[in-house]
């Protein structure tokens, strides 16, 4: 797959500026020397020298400084625009290695599955957070059980059903937890990896509680029910820390990765894609395309506001 011709551009855009920034900076540097040098003729004790040495010096260094507030309004405009091109280039060149880096291209499917990895952890506290409550009910109903003389029928149906939904979400889980392990697996990418989670496959343990005699029966709920109120303590947070630190690993390699083939763009395309033009023409054709552009962009979207054109 080849580059389109947008990225190609923008390549050339960024070669030429760069271009025009190193020639800017080399005459920085030069008309700093320049500066050093008129200041070493400084007249001594200005008063007593001769006004035509005066004027002379006077001359000098201010047409150095006004020199070098042309170079430096220029050398600030090849830096607004490199600036300009930055994130584009940026996004040009991800969209390249999507299709053509099976590395990065795992790095994207890694991060897709963190995303649903998060999407089906979301209602899995608010589930556990229920289930801890039928447990807790169960548990106080079988303490007063005996005296009661009644079975937990109602309550063990109403814990089933929870633990149904929440062994359902808890296997959704599992299976995203799979892929994004044989993804990683696949990259040797150990830095990456979601939350262990607690075993949640519950319906048949809640099943069982029934035959149990009623003192196991509360000493298995208080033990669930602690392990549950532990997890909601502290292990939502930490799962969702492990989430957010796996994409910032992903980011990291994926951005690497970028920044590794535009280097190569780059150095490619300062050697190929320009050739010897005037410096002013160049930036002339550059905030054109992206200064005013932008602008125009700007303008546009301020003119879309509602709040502005309403009267």
């Amino acid at each position: 797959m080849e580059l389109s011709e947008a990225t190609l551009e923008h390549l050339q855009d960024e070669a030429y500026a760069y271009l025009c920034r190193q020639a800017v900076e080399e005459k920085l540097a030069s008309l700093e020397r320049e500066k050093a040098e008129i200041a070493s003729t400084r007249p001594p004790f200005g008063v007593l020298a001769r006004k035509e040495t005066r004027d002379a010096f006077a001359h000098s260094m201010r047409t150095a400084l006004d020199s070098e507030t042309v170079l430096r309004d220029r050398l600030a405009q090849i830096v607004g625009i490199e600036e300009w091109l930055r994130p584009i280039l940026h996004k040009d060149v991800a969209a390249y290695l999507a299709d053509v880096s099976p590395d990065y291209g795992r790095f994207q499917q890694i991060r897709a599955r963190l995303e649903d990895w998060e999407c089906a952890f979301q209602d899995l506290p608010e589930l556990l957070v229920a289930f801890a409550r039928e447990l807790r009910g169960v548990r106080q109903a079988a303490g007063a059980a005996p005296a009661a003389g009644r079975h937990l029928v109602q309550e063990l149906a109403a814990l089933r059903e929870i633990a149904m939904r929440l062994e359902q979400q808890y296997l959704e889980l599992i299976v995203i937890t799979g892929t994004v392990s044989e993804l990683t697996q696949a990259g040797a990418l150990t830095e990456i990896r979601v939350a262990v989670l607690p075993d949640l496959r519950r319906v048949a343990w809640v099943s069982r509680l029934a035959m149990l005699p009623l003192d196991q029966a509360i000493a298995e709920i208080a033990r669930v029910e602690k392990d549950v109120r532990d997890f909601l303590a502290d292990g939502n947070a930490n799962a969702i820390a492990r989430l957010e630190a796996g994409r910032t690993v992903c980011m990291q390699f994926e951005n690497k990765l970028i920044e590794q083939y535009w280097a190569q763009l780059r150095a490619h395309a300062r050697a190929h894609y320009v050739e010897e033009r005037d410096i002013d023409d160049v930036l002339a054709t550059l905030a054109q395309r992206y200064v005013s552009a932008n602008l125009a962009l700007q303008q546009q979207a301020l003119s879309a506001n509602p709040f502005l054109t309403e009267r």
